[in-house]
């Protein structure tokens, strides 16, 4: 008999109670199957469910909350996991290799677990995505061909040298998200996409500054490009908050804070329209503008602006308005960005603005990534300057694809053997091992 003194009370069999766990004792985030009714403010398990000699090391910090419950992951009694178990809540991980193409290869998927390995600690997994790369890749990677003979894919080994290939370039060819190709950059060689905008980074970038409507400005890639939350993008641009300080779409010389809206061809005829013929009905209003009407008119920047007409046709609201809508279309605003093309016949005639000139503004393209398939952190350049990799500064149509080769970035980066002064970079530097759905290029 022992000594209660020495060894504590004797312990009760297994069988007489069952062991409990109390509920003030879970974590705040336990899994739902350990959340207990709180009057009871205990969970019955069995004996060996709290028995550590089963557990072959603690869970990585995501999967924290799933201790206490091994079903959660293992569906079976001593059994490894299964796909099904980690996709139940993984589902939006994509394949390796598309199920489109997979029928053109030899590929097969590997279990998530034999490369995400739980049970060594709660860094680990961060650490394997990190990490989960080596020579691993290459393995079919340099030699491509055999297990998918189809493929667009070039060979590659590394990133040093001559054993990647140049980088893949995703451009559009027309309007439609369906218009965009992947092509191969080729070394001095200019990458460009159709475009139907007018952009000239060249001049906005000029060191000597340019014109605006109140002084001279010395410009900046930052001017426009604002980092996104994240790693890889910008935010988007738009005409009110990066353009129409110095690009007004203004139409009546007299009242330059007037402006039409950046929108629809028909809100914009139709705002001029209506303008000058409320001016038309209220005689002590078109004496105002009359009186303030400015000569000249001009495009932002422009030294010598052209005469407007527009004080001669004071007398007829329809002439007037048809006249400024020439200049804006044609003239001062929408054709200095866009293509503009003229129409014949009437608008829509739903809209005020139905018997004004017509014109119809070509489509822009899709806003698209260069590089969908590839990592890249912004914030881990930020020493960089913009222009080392972007040459924006000679760059004088919008539809120059300003990416860099890869000749521009093994200045920095080495391969996966280390380099004196160089980044050691692996595959899942700049690669993801899985293919999301959001990630697929066109071919």
């Amino acid at each position: 008999m022992q000594s209660p003194e020495l060894f504590g009370p004797e312990k009760i069999g297994v069988a007489e109670k069952a062991q409990q766990v109390r509920y003030d004792r879970l974590p705040v985030n336990a899994h739902p199957a350990l959340q207990i009714d709180s009057l009871a403010q205990v969970r019955n398990t069995t004996a060996m469910s709290l028995d550590s000699i089963w557990n072959p090391g603690p869970l990585a910090s995501p999967h924290s909350n799933l201790e206490g419950d091994c079903q959660a992951c293992h569906a079976g009694d001593f059994s490894r996991v299964k796909d099904e178990s980690c996709t139940a809540c993984h589902s939006n991980m994509g394949l390796h290799v598309s199920e489109k193409t997979q029928p053109d290869t030899s590929f097969e998927e590997g279990r998530c677990a034999s490369c995400h390995r739980d049970h060594k600690g709660r860094e680990s997994l961060a650490e394997q995505n990190k990490h989960f790369v080596g020579a691993n890749c290459a393995d079919c990677h340099k030699n491509i061909k055999s297990v998918a003979p189809k493929t667009d894919t070039l060979a590659v080994a590394d990133f040093a040298g001559d054993r990647h290939p140049a980088f893949r370039i995703t451009v559009a060819t027309g309007p439609e998200s369906s218009d965009l190709r992947r092509i191969r950059m080729v070394t001095n060689t200019p990458v460009v996409e159709k475009t139907s905008l007018k952009f000239p980074h060249d001049v906005h970038l000029d060191p000597k500054g340019i014109d605006s409507p109140l002084k001279k400005v010395v410009m900046q890639c930052s001017n426009c490009h604002e980092p996104a939350d994240t790693k890889t993008g910008f935010k988007p641009l738009t005409m009110e908050n990066h353009c129409q300080e110095c690009h007004k779409l203004s139409f009546e010389p007299a009242l330059p804070d007037r402006q039409v809206p950046h929108g629809p061809v028909n809100a914009v005829l139709s705002t001029v329209e209506e303008f000058y013929s409320y001016l038309a009905l209220h005689p002590e209003e078109r004496n105002k503008v009359n009186a303030q009407r400015a000569v000249l008119r001009a495009r932002p920047g422009e030294k010598e602006p052209n005469r407007s007409n527009l004080a001669n046709l004071s007398g007829n609201p329809r002439a007037q308005a048809a006249f400024a809508t020439v200049e804006l279309f044609e003239n001062t605003a929408c054709a200095v960005c866009h293509e503009v093309k003229a129409k014949p016949g009437l608008g829509n005639t739903k809209t005020s603005g139905a018997r004004m000139p017509q014109y119809e503004i070509a489509e822009l393209n899709p806003a698209h990534p260069w590089m969908p398939m590839a990592k890249f952190d912004h914030k881990a350049h930020e020493f960089e300057s913009c222009d080392s990799c972007h040459k924006a500064n000679k760059s004088d149509k919008a539809s120059d694809v300003l990416m860099p080769a890869i000749e521009g970035c093994q200045t920095c980066h080495a391969g996966s053997k280390p380099v004196l002064n160089k980044v050691q970079s692996n595959c899942g530097v700049c690669h993801e091992y899985h293919i999301h759905n959001k990630e697929v290029a066109a071919k």
